[in-house]
């Protein structure tokens, strides 16, 4: 997760920043279909085996697949949230706060 945010400095909206791969080769760079638009601060990359390597951009929409996997990210995001929250909290209200 970033420590700073640019929608705080009127620099715009943030992009979503998750990628979707498979099996290391790039499918879809930055993907708004992989979180929810609320959780467009997140960074980072999905890799998965399981996803056909001709998948295309209009099939990954509909993928049930897709589907499971963006509601697997979320739960793992909120988790890590709970726990940074729980554990670090001075570091958390900081990140917060920012």
């Amino acid at each position: 997760l970033p420590s700073f945010h640019t929608e705080k400095w009127g620099a715009g909206r943030m992009d979503p920043g998750v990628s979707l791969y498979s099996r290391k080769v790039l499918i879809e760079k930055d993907s708004p279909n992989i979180l929810p638009e609320w959780m467009r601060f997140v960074r980072g990359v999905v890799d998965s085996e399981d996803l056909p390597l001709s998948i295309s951009r209009e099939k990954a929409q509909d993928s049930r697949l897709l589907s499971k996997i963006r509601s697997v990210l979320v739960k793992r995001v909120l988790r890590f949230l709970n726990e940074k929250a729980t554990k670090e909290t001075d570091e958390y209200k900081k990140w917060f706060n920012e």
